[in-house]
């Protein structure tokens, strides 16, 4: 879903075949979308993440049983290219999520600088946590036959 940020990008991409979008550090993806996925799942409501491709910005909607992506140009009136639909339910996200942030820790700490302050690892490192206890906690919530009412 996320992959490994290079000179301030980081390629992001759902789905087997689906689009990629390569987004750039002038948003803070690590902590921005844990903070986003943190929030959808205390709350079990929907969340959106967003990252700026320059041009143009790509913005994933994450409902209970579903992500929609969307990449709309930069503008007034941007102009939307589509609306990708997945089925990816909110805590499968989560988990691609936490995996693809855990495995690229390092690098995200660095994000958008070579001498990051130390309270952005151990910031990252927190939210990392509370994102894996919140999965085991609302595991049952997302098992066949449960709706989000």
């Amino acid at each position: 879903m996320l992959g490994k940020p290079e000179n301030g990008w980081a390629l992001f991409q759902m789905g087997s075949g689906e689009t990629g979008y390569d987004v750039s550090y002038v948003t803070d993806v690590a902590m921005d979308w844990l903070s986003q996925a943190i929030h959808g799942l205390e709350t079990e409501d929907v969340f959106s993440v967003h990252g700026y491709c320059e041009p143009g910005r790509v913005v994933c909607t994450v409902s209970f049983w579903n992500c929609y992506v969307i990449f709309e140009d930069d503008g007034r009136a941007p102009a939307c290219h589509g609306v990708h639909h997945l089925h990816v339910s909110t805590l499968d996200f989560c988990r691609m999520l936490h995996r693809d942030i855990s495995q690229n820790l390092d690098d995200l700490i660095h994000w958008d600088s070579d001498d990051p302050p130390p309270e952005r690892a151990n910031e990252l490192k927190t939210r990392l946590n509370r994102l894996e206890q919140l999965i085991r906690e609302k595991k049952e919530d997302f098992e066949e036959g449960c709706c989000f009412l």
